[in-house]
C-alpha cells in the first residue's frame, strides 16, 4: 500500500490504492517520448494532425502555432520551389486563422497532410 501522502484512491479488497502518477501526467510523458522518437517526416504529419484538429476546434492560437513550426522548418535552400510554394500556403493559412474560415484552412491541410503521408511516410517506409 502507498502511503498517505499519495491521498485516497480506489478501494480494492478493502486496501487504498492510489496512483502517484495521475493519468494526465502520464500520457504527456508518453507524448513527449512519442515526439523525441519521432523521425522529421513524422513530426511534419504530427503537425498537420494538429493543424486540422485545432482547425475542428476552432483553436486559432494553436493553428497559428502550428503554421509557424510548418514555415519554421521549411528548408527553402533543398526545397526550391516546393518550399516556396509550401511557404506560400502556410502564409495563406496563417492570415486566415486571424479572422478568415478554419474549414477552409481545415481542408488544406488535411489535403496536404493525406499527401505527406503517402507521398512521404509511405516512401520512406517501402
Amino acid at each position: 500500500m502507498l502511503p498517505p501522502a499519495f491521498g485516497s484512491g480506489k478501494t480494492f479488497r478493502n486496501q487504498t490504492i492510489t496512483d502517484p502518477m495521475p493519468s494526465a501526467l502520464r500520457m504527456r510523458q508518453y507524448q513527449q517520448q512519442a515526439v523525441r522518437s519521432a523521425s522529421p517526416e513524422q513530426l511534419v504529419a504530427k503537425l498537420f494532425d494538429l493543424g486540422v484538429a485545432a482547425c475542428h476546434r476552432d483553436d486559432r492560437a494553436k493553428l497559428r502555432a502550428v503554421l509557424v513550426e510548418l514555415i519554421g522548418g521549411l528548408d527553402f535552400a533543398r526545397g526550391g520551389e516546393m518550399a516556396t510554394r509550401l511557404h506560400a500556403l502556410y502564409d495563406f493559412c496563417l492570415r486566415q486563422s486571424i479572422n478568415g474560415d478554419l474549414s477552409s484552412v481545415g481542408e488544406l491541410l488535411g489535403g496536404l497532410r493525406d499527401a505527406w503521408k503517402q507521398g512521404v511516410l509511405c516512401a520512406k517506409a517501402a
